[in-house]
C-alpha cells in the first residue's frame, strides 16, 4: 500500500487488490452506523421554501457527536440567509455555513428536530461518505515523443526533461487516452499506455468519520459478515 495523497477529508492510496473486493469494501461504508436527523417537527415557516425542502435540507447536514434521539431547535428571524450554524442543541455541526433557507424582514423559521442513527444504504443522510477507485496505469514514453502530448494530458503526467518528454507523475494517468489519440493522429507509436493490477483508491469523508476510519470501519463490517457466513457454510 502506498499512500498518494491525504487531506483533512480525503485520502488516496494504492493497493494491489482485485476490484470486486474494492467493490465489496466501498458498498459497506453504507452499512456504518451515521447519525443524521431523522424527524423534524416546524412550528412556523415564513421562508420561500416548502416544509418538506427544509425538513430535507436539514437531513443532510453532517452532524458529529450525540446519540440516538438528540433534538436540535432553531429560531430565527429576520432579513438574510439561514445557515446550519443557527441549529442548537448538544451536537456539533459541522459545517455552520450550509443554507437553509432565505427569511425577509419579520419573516420567521422555527423548528425542532430529532435525530436517529442509521445507514447509508436506507437513506443517503446516513451516508459517511463515498469511496472511488480506478486502475493504476503504466506510462511508458520512448524519445521520440511528441513534446506537444505534455499540454493535450489534461491530469499534467507528462513533463520536459533533458529535451525528452518524461512520464513524470504517472499516479496521475487516468487513462483518458488523449495523448494517445494525439500519437495516433501524428502515427506516432511512441507512447504506451496500459492498466496494472494495482487499484487508486480515494475515500472521502462528510465530516461524520474521518476517511480513514471510514475505510478501516468498512473492512471491520465486511469481514465479520464474511466470518458470518463461513461459520454457517460449514455447518
Amino acid at each position: 500500500m502506498k499512500l498518494i495523497n491525504k487531506k483533512d477529508n480525503q485520502i488516496t492510496f494504492t493497493v494491489g487488490i482485485n476490484e470486486s473486493l474494492a467493490n465489496a469494501v466501498r458498498r459497506y461504508i453504507n452499512l456504518i452506523p451515521v447519525l443524521a436527523i431523522d424527524e423534524v417537527e416546524i412550528s412556523k415557516n415564513d421562508s420561500p421554501l416548502y416544509d418538506e425542502t427544509i425538513a430535507h435540507r436539514l437531513g443532510l447536514i453532517p452532524l458529529r457527536g450525540g446519540k440516538d434521539g438528540t433534538t436540535l431547535k432553531m429560531a430565527t428571524k429576520g432579513e438574510g440567509r439561514v445557515y446550519s450554524k443557527e441549529l442548537k442543541g448538544n451536537l456539533e455541526i459541522i459545517y455552520e455555513k450550509m443554507p437553509i433557507t432565505f427569511l425577509k424582514k419579520n419573516e420567521e423559521l422555527v423548528l425542532t428536530t430529532t435525530t436517529k442513527l442509521g445507514r447509508g444504504v436506507d437513506h443517503s443522510k446516513f451516508s459517511p461518505g463515498l469511496m472511488y477507485y480506478r486502475n493504476v496505469a503504466k506510462v511508458q514514453v520512448d524519445k521520440s515523443c511528441p513534446k506537444e502530448i505534455i499540454e493535450k494530458c489534461p491530469a499534467n503526467v507528462f513533463e520536459l526533461e533533458n529535451e525528452k518528454v518524461v512520464a513524470k507523475n504517472p499516479d496521475r494517468c487516468d487513462m483518458c487516452n488523449e495523448c494517445l489519440e494525439y500519437c495516433e493522429k501524428k502515427k506516432n507509436n511512441s507512447l504506451k499506455i496500459e492498466p496494472t493490477d494495482e487499484l487508486m483508491i480515494t475515500i472521502e469523508s462528510f465530516g461524520q468519520i474521518d476517511a480513514k476510519n471510514i475505510f478501516n470501519k468498512s473492512i471491520s463490517g465486511l469481514k465479520k459478515d464474511l466470518a458470518e457466513l463461513s461459520k454457517k457454510a460449514g455447518k
